[in-house]
Order: C-alpha cells, then sequence, then structure tokens
C-alpha cells in the first residue's frame, strides 16, 4: 500500500461553490446563479447542463429543467441521460457507452436488466395487482418471511414495510418511541445521512431542529491504511466512546430510548470506521436498554462484502432499515427486527398507500433467488481488491488524488486542489473527464471524494477496464494543470 501523502482538508461547500465556476467554463452553462439558505448554503443552478455532440441528451436536459423541479435531483456535472443499460453499462441516446461505477446510488447491486432477477421478476408480478393495500397477498407472506430467514439472527423476527429510505428510517425511530414512551431522547453519530425529510432528517448531519436529538462523535479514519494505527486501535478508542455515552447517559438518566447509526458515513466522504466502535456502540445500547437501529439502506444486499453489513461488523441490531439493493431497482425498503419493537405500533400507524406491495415484494424474492444461485459475494470480495489496487495506483500516480477509504464495492477517492484549482473544481473535473472517456460516475461526495460503488457483478475485466479509463482522465487532468502553472 503506497505510502499516504497529507492533505488540507477543505470544506464541502468551498468545494462545491468553486466547482460551479469550473463548470462555466467546461461544460457550457450558459448560465448560473449561486443563492445560500440559512446555514447549510444551498446552490441552486438555474441553467441545464449542456455537453458538445449530444444534441438528443441536451434536449432532454433542456426539457427536465422546463419541467422537472430541480430540488428533484441531486447536481452533477455530467447529468448523464439513459436510453439504455445492460450488466455494468449505460448507454445515452447518442449510443456512447459507460460503464456504470455508481449502481444507480448503490441501488442496482445485481447491475441493469440481469437475465436470472428478471425472469424471476416476472414470474412473480404475473396475475398480480400492482398494489394490494389494505389486503394481503401471498407473495407479501413469502417475502417477509424469506428475508427474516436471510438475516439470520434472533433479533429479527419481524419486517415493517416501507416505500423509500427516508420513510424506513422514519418508521423505525417512530416504533422504537411507542416502545419506551416514556424515554424521549435520541443519540445520533454525526455527519450521518438518514434523508432530508422529517424525523429521518433530525438525525441527519450534526445539527437538528428536534429539541430530543443529541450526538455523538464517529471516527474519521481518512485513508484506510490508517486503519491499524494507534488512535483508532480498541485500547485507545473505545475508552473515550464509552466516556462519551456515559456522560449523555448521566446527564439523561432513563430517558434515552434509541441510537441510530450508519455502518459507515457514504454521503459525508466515505468514512468507514474501525469494528470495534459500532461493536461499542451496540454493547452500550444492549447494556442500557437502548434501541439500537442500523441503517442499512445502502449498505445491505452484499455491498460490505457480506449479505448485510451487520454481518460484517459483527453486529446484533435491535432493528435495521434494508433499501437500494433490497430490490435491486425496485422502490422497496423494510425494517426487520425485534417483533416486540415493531408491533407497538398499532393498525395504522405505519400505513402508507405503497409499501409491501406485489411489485416490492416480488423484486424482494428476485434479489434473493439471484443471490442464491449466483456467487454474487464472493465476487464482490473479489473485485473488491482490485479496486483498491487501482484507487492506490491513482493516489500513487496523480498529486491530487490523496486518501482512499472504503470496503468491499463501495469506496471512496478523496481529491485536493491542484494547478491553481480548489479540492471541489478538481473533484468536478475528474467526474466530467471520467464521463468524457467513457466511465460513469456520481457528484462528488462532501465537495471533493469521487463514489466508486459498480454492481456486485462487474466482472474483473470490466473493473479494469473501468479504473483504466479513470486513470486516463486523471492524465488528462494532471496535463491540464501543468500547463496552467
Amino acid at each position: 500500500m503506497p505510502a499516504i501523502r497529507h492533505r488540507r482538508k477543505h470544506s464541502g461547500f468551498r468545494a462545491d461553490r468553486d466547482a460551479l465556476c469550473f463548470l462555466s467554463k467546461c461544460v457550457n452553462i450558459r448560465a448560473y446563479t449561486v443563492c445560500l439558505k440559512d446555514e447549510k448554503k444551498t446552490m441552486t443552478i438555474t441553467s441545464p447542463v449542456q455537453i458538445e455532440n449530444e444534441p438528443q441528451s441536451n434536449e432532454s436536459r433542456r426539457l427536465a429543467a422546463e419541467f422537472i423541479s430541480k430540488g428533484h435531483k441531486t447536481y452533477t456535472p455530467t447529468q448523464l441521460v439513459i436510453q439504455h443499460a445492460q450488466g455494468v453499462y449505460l448507454w445515452n441516446p447518442e449510443e456512447r457507452r459507460f460503464i456504470d461505477f455508481t449502481s444507480g446510488v448503490l441501488v442496482a447491486n445485481l447491475g441493469h436488466d440481469h437475465p436470472y432477477f428478471e425472469e424471476r421478476y416476472r414470474r412473480y408480478v404475473k396475475g398480480l395487482p400492482r398494489t394490494a393495500y389494505n389486503t394481503l397477498t401471498e407473495l407479501e407472506v413469502r417475502a417477509a418471511r424469506r428475508l427474516i430467514e436471510n438475516l439470520d439472527n434472533e433479533k429479527m423476527q419481524c419486517v415493517l414495510w416501507a416505500d423509500s429510505g427516508a420513510t424506513g428510517v422514519i418508521k423505525a425511530i417512530q416504533a422504537a418511541q411507542r416502545h419506551q414512551p416514556d424515554k424521549h431522547i435520541i443519540l445520533a453519530t454525526r455527519s450521518g445521512f438518514h434523508s432530508t425529510k422529517g424525523l429521518a432528517g433530525n438525525v441527519t448531519g450534526e445539527q437538528s431542529r428536534n429539541p430530543n436529538v443529541r450526538w455523538l462523535s464517529f471516527p474519521m479514519v481518512m485513508d484506510k491504511g490508517q486503519a491499524s494505527n494507534l488512535e483508532w486501535s480498541p485500547a485507545v478508542l473505545i475508552p473515550k466512546v464509552v466516556a462519551e455515552l456515559d456522560a449523555l447517559k448521566r446527564e439523561y438518566p432513563d430517558q434515552i430510548c434509541m441510537l441510530i447509526t450508519e455502518p459507515y458515513l457514504g454521503a459525508r466522504g466515505a468514512f468507514h470506521p474501525p469494528k470495534s466502535y459500532l461493536r461499542q456502540l451496540n454493547d452500550w445500547c444492549n447494556e442500557n436498554g437502548v434501541t439500537f437501529i442500523l441503517d442499512e439502506v445502502q449498505s445491505c444486499h452484499g455491498r460490505t462484502g457480506s449479505m448485510y453489513a451487520f454481518q460484517t461488523y459483527g453486529l446484533d441490531p435491535d432493528l435495521v432499515v434494508l433499501g437500494k439493493g433490497l430490490g435491486n431497482g425496485e422502490p422497496v425498503t423494510a425494517v426487520a427486527g425485534r417483533a416486540d419493537i415493531l408491533d407497538a405500533l398499532d393498525y395504522g400507524e405505519a400505513h402508507d398507500s405503497y409499501s409491501g406491495n406485489p411489485r416490492a415484494c416480488a423484486a424482494i424474492l428476485a434479489v434473493l433467488d439471484t443471490f442464491e444461485k449466483c456467487p454474487i459475494l464472493e465476487n464482490c470480495r473479489q473485485m473488491s481488491a482490485i479496486i483498491e489496487e487501482g484507487l492506490y495506483r491513482l493516489t500513487a500516480d496523480f498529486e491530487f488524488a490523496t486518501y482512499v477509504r472504503g470496503e468491499g464495492l463501495v469506496w471512496g477517492l478523496e481529491v485536493d486542489s491542484y494547478g491553481g484549482k480548489t479540492a471541489g473544481e478538481i473533484a468536478n473535473e475528474c467526474v466530467l473527464e471520467c464521463y468524457r472517456h467513457g466511465l460513469h460516475l456520481m457528484a462528488p461526495l462532501a465537495g471533493n471524494v469521487l463514489r466508486i460503488a459498480p454492481p456486485l457483478v462487474i466482472t474483473e475485466s470490466e473493473a479494469k477496464a473501468g479504473l483504466q479509463l479513470m486513470y486516463q482522465a486523471f492524465e488528462q487532468i494532471a496535463k491540464m494543470g501543468k500547463t496552467q502553472e
């Protein structure tokens, strides 16, 4: 593993703001404005992305800007228009092919149009209605039972359906509150992302409008190569964690209802904690009668190399929120866990129109069928080593590529300022230059971290091809940086 070059930190907003200046030069944005809203300093883009030699795609982008609220999307410097997809590949209307290193924001774990998944899905949904509100289908019962069996943990006893990650987190919090109504304090780990909506938004970030939320520190290991450093060892880390938890316990005696965290901080910039940290949170909750909620909306179904991240980290949460890969693109979320907690909600208290619908349940079953038939987890673990090696090659050869963080097939590559440009400008330039070379990436996390999260079915040749495209894109950025020095 190459030596780690230490770089100065950049604020996410500064990186994002500076990136807009870069975009105006490189993506032919006709006009843009920046407005600051409260402490979040939100950016508003008023004109669509327009990329050279993409007439059909540009027209779709233009019409989207006219008829679809910008609040529905997160901003990216490429805004790829997808015409069709297969496996790990995406094609735009101009028939350019892209390797997908996003899995549609960690959703398409089985890739796009997986033949076995699609065949099983069609069989399950045949003849069934699209909705089954206030009724039952045998498919729903089978999906619930098989999911609980697959979770294979004594605390995983029943499920509560939801139709999005946000709704799943909200229902988990509501169930925990109803289970212990005399306790009102909610502990959440800092810098997590559970959603921007409702109760889930209350436990996102580092500040909350909810007066009952209190924050816990989350270990920010800058590079995977630093994970073995003394400061992250159990002997040093755990006493600090226990001290922080016990201080809150003394301040709020018999008032702490739940603790919610993610296995790793994705949106904050791909920070993966030592296993001992999450295990200590889990143990403290068990010892103190606090409901431990693990938000696995993006980490479930193989993303970390195990079927569930709680298995990767050796945890036994009271409630786990599953989403994204659970349905491989079909909108479905499930809260699984202790029956005494979930059943604290009475009839109608967690209902909605679409949760547990037949197509969602068909997707759950088809996903489980595919994992049982195909060596998805084994492939994920094998490809993980290839991705890690490829990312460290970038940090070794390019000055602006600094830190590598991740596991399984969810990685982050942090970039720094270079050639007179800020970290945010360089990060967005990386996304755009990768696009030009035929590699699809999401917008940078936290302003200057590139997320690498291909479908779990990616082959060795596809993974290496994608990494080589990244390398070629970085070479181009390096050349442009030298000319500007």
